[in-house]
């Protein structure tokens, strides 16, 4: 491979890349009430459907589509409620959203290793002795 196929061959990767990070890589659209909904049930919370319009009216005064913490009757609880969406609400004790906050803990971590591990086995990168002669002038 001659300097101005690998200097084409990296531009086209830099472009690339360029377009990539201005779009925000973003491939499917993440659906969040989904992924809130999967961590919920994963950590233990209780779906509850909002089937009567007195629950329907409770479950929309309070803060929607993030964990809440409450006292019912001298206990303490945590709600997730989804009043315009699912008419559903989640409900779970301490435990579940100890649990939860453990679970998100570990999903970011992964990420970061999968992202790790995903630039380590870049092409570009990979196989540098393909190219480097070329760009350092040795032939």
């Amino acid at each position: 491979m001659n300097w101005n196929s690998a200097m084409r061959i990296g531009l086209w990767n830099l472009t690339a890349a360029a377009v990539l990070i201005i779009s925000g890589c973003s491939g499917a659209p993440v659906d969040k009430t989904l992924q809130a909904e999967e961590l919920l049930g994963t950590a233990g919370f209780q779906l509850k459907l909002a089937d009567k319009p007195a629950t329907l009216e409770r479950i929309s005064r309070i803060p929607q589509k993030q964990v809440v913490r409450g006292m019912v009757r001298d206990r303490e609880v945590y709600v997730w409620a989804d009043a315009e969406g699912c008419r559903c609400y989640y409900a779970g004790t301490r435990q579940n959203y100890e649990q939860m906050i453990r679970i998100r803990q570990e999903n970011q971590a992964q990420y970061r290793i999968n992202l790790y591990d995903a630039q380590g086995h870049d092409p570009l990168w990979s196989n540098t002795a393909d190219w480097e002669d070329d760009l350092l002038g040795r032939h």
